[in-house]
This record gives structure tokens, C-alpha cells and sequence, in this order.
């Protein structure tokens, strides 16, 4: 199905869960205005849709699945885009009225997303939602080994290097676009693997047009483990490299060798980082 299909389906769905809903609001509360202020003064389903449809919910919503689905920010903070969306949804729902299932599963993808680019783990079906395929598919690849999981308040959970690279060219999925590009001018700034993606990808892009006049100096990474497919993960948010690798590859991105080297550490290795701090504090 596609986007603006299945984006207009939903609205539709929202719309029927939504009159429903406020309808109920009015006669259970024994109140009046609300379903006017909603939908018009008409009672005309065509005015209803399109008053709706302009609304501020709407926008939330909308903003909702985009970034979930998409992977589209908007620039608007992503924790917000799926907290407002999801309080939007369960506003909407009533004991005989409420929005489809599918919008659930919005919500959860756009959760997942979040986690995944905070650096968070999160559960298994929350994944099989992001790279859009069965939970088996994701069941047999914590059996093969390719995905890391542990368990957490009884519940399974993907430990989300692991998950970072079992997502990396699937298909179904859709890497988040950080708005802007390289929103951010130094690494100090860098605190997620989506903005270290969008980062190193936009930095080696610049670097790359800066070259253009100099074809000789090729750009290459002095390290036998800094593969292409090794790079393509780095800027997709993966760090699959030894910690020797480092320095090369700050050298390669023109970036500062120490703020490299932070900025890895504080975002893919942040366990690691406090407890070696914490033991110079001690000393």
C-alpha cells in the first residue's frame, strides 16, 4: 500500500474513532459544543473530515507516522512526536470508539525508533515493527546469534548495537533522517548514533566536494578493518570497528583525533566511559 494510501486510510479510521468518541463525551457528560468545535456546525461528514483534517491533532498524528514510518522528524523533538501522538490516540478512544490497532503499532515503531537512535535497547516486536517483517523473522535471528537480547521485568529486549546492525540494509527499513543533516558543528555536541551518523556522513560529503579540485589525494582510511561496508555502517550509526581504528578514522573525517575519540566512546560506549571516570575519581 502506498504512503498516501495507507495515510488516508488511517485519517479515515481516526476520524470514525474520534466523532464516535466526543459524541459519547457529549451525552455521557450531558455537555454541548465540543463535537461542533471538532467537526463544524453542519453535521456534514465531508465538513466534519476536512475541519478535522485540519486540526492540530491531525498535524500530531501526522507528524506521528512520519516519523515512525519514515523516519522524518520534522525538526520537532521525537520524544514529544510519540508521547503527543499517542495521547492523541488514547483521546480518542471509548468504550464502543477508538482507533485501529495499526495506530498502536505507530505509536510502538515511533517508540522503537526513539530507543534505537538514543542508543536504548528495546523489545523484540518493537523491532519486527521497524524493519517491517513477522516476529519470527526477528525470533530466528536471536537463535543465529545476530541479534543480542537479555531479559528485562520479564520481558525480552534487543540490546541495541546488535539491533543497529541486523537493521542495516533491510529493506523494510528506514533509517531516521535527522533534520537539517549535520545539525551539529562539533562532536562535542554529539550525544546519539543518529546524530553521529548524520554527522560523519555529511562531514565526509563536504570533505568529498572539497576534493573535487584535487583528485589525486584520494581519500582513504589507513586501517585493514575500515572496509566500505564497515564505513557504510559507521555513517548508518553502527561502530563495528576495533578501537584502534580511532585515530585513522578521524584522520579520514578531518576531525580533532582526542574530540573523535570522546565522541566514540560517550555514544557507543558509555558504560565503559563511566567506569573508567569513575575509577580516575577514585584514584
Amino acid at each position: 500500500m502506498a504512503k498516501t494510501e495507507r495515510k488516508e486510510k488511517l485519517f479515515q479510521d481516526f476520524y470514525q474513532a474520534a466523532s464516535g468518541t466526543f459524541e459519547a463525551l457529549e451525552i455521557q457528560y450531558n455537555i454541548t459544543g465540543v463535537t461542533e468545535q471538532l467537526f463544524g456546525k453542519s453535521g456534514e461528514e465531508e465538513e466534519a473530515k476536512a475541519k478535522l483534517r485540519s486540526s492540530h491533532a491531525w498535524a500530531t498524528l501526522s507528524a506521528l507516522y512520519d516519523y515512525a514510518v519514515d523516519g522524518v522528524d520534522g525538526g520537532a523533538d521525537p520524544m514529544d512526536i510519540v508521547i503527543d501522538g499517542s495521547d492523541v490516540i488514547k483521546l480518542a478512544s471509548s468504550e464502543n470508539y477508538s482507533p485501529s490497532e495499526e495506530w498502536q503499532d505507530i505509536v510502538a515503531m515511533g517508540d522503537a525508533r526513539y530507543a534505537l537512535d538514543e542508543g536504548q535497547p528495546f523489545m523484540l516486536y518493537k523491532l519486527a515493527l521497524l524493519a517491517n517483517v513477522d516476529i519470527r523473522t526477528v525470533r530466528n535471528a536471536v537463535s543465529a546469534g545476530e541479534l543480542i537480547t537479555f531479559k528485562a521485568d520479564d520481558m525480552v529486549h534487543v540490546e541495541n548495537a546488535s539491533a543497529r546492525r541486523w537493521l542495516h540494509g533491510r529493506r523494510g527499513f528506514k533509517p531516521t533522517v535527522v533534520a537539517g543533516g549535520e545539525t551539529h558543528t562539533n562532536l562535542e555536541n554529539v550525544s546519539s548514533p543518529a546524530e553521529f551518523a548524520a554527522f560523519l556522513a555529511t562531514r565526509r560529503e563536504r570533505i568529498g566536494a572539497a576534493q573535487q579540485n584535487a583528485p589525486d589525494n584520494k581519500l582513504v582510511v589507513f586501517h585493514p578493518s575500515a572496509t566500505p561496508q564497515a564505513l557504510a555502517q559507521l555513517e548508518a550509526g553502527v561502530f563495528s570497528l576495533p578501537l584502534d581504528a580511532v585515530f585513522p578514522l578521524a584522520d579520514f573525517y578531518q576531525l580533532d583525533r582526542k574530540s573523535f575519540l570522546d565522541c566514540v566512546m560517550r555514544v557507543f560506549f558509555a558504560d565503559e566511559l563511566r567506569m573508567l571516570s569513575s575509577e580516575k575519581e577514585g584514584n
